[in-house]
């Protein structure tokens, strides 16, 4: 009775935090273990020992994926992250050395009177003031 105790607590402390791939391979390692321990020599403590030997392989099998699959991941990020810096650098370079004004749209400056006006008890004289019209 203890061995079953003992394998149960053992898988949990395996799963925990883990992802469900790792729960699955533990759990299916579990199986496949016992199975095969009972089978030998029909044998309750050889199926729990099968058990949590089967569980322990299946944890590392996917832990192993886990970390194949992160640092193929990563790498794509790093490789997208350097990309974005260097379109960055290169559009930065053509907006401050004026070689993209072909690609911007032309600006027009516009004059522009406003007239003198009184708002809460103070005069504002009128001025002539140039804005941009992006129309």
């Amino acid at each position: 009775m203890m061995d079953k105790y003992l394998s149960v607590g053992l898988i949990c402390l395996l799963t925990a935090g883990c992802t469900m791939r790792q729960a699955g391979y533990t759990a299916l390692g579990a199986g496949a273990g016992g199975g095969i321990g009972y089978s030998l020599h029909h044998d309750g403590k050889e199926a729990a020992i099968g058990g949590l030997a089967g569980a322990l392989t299946g944890n590392l099998a996917a832990q192993w994926q886990d970390k194949a699959e992160k640092t193929k991941h990563d790498k794509v990020y790093q490789e997208g992250y350097k990309q974005a810096r260097v379109d960055v650098a290169v559009h930065d370079w053509e907006t401050n050395t004026g070689k993209d004004l072909a690609k911007r749209e032309p600006k027009r400056l516009v004059s522009v009177m406003i007239p003198k006006r009184e708002e809460n008890n103070v005069i504002y004289d009128s001025q002539e003031v140039t804005v941009e019209d992006y129309r």
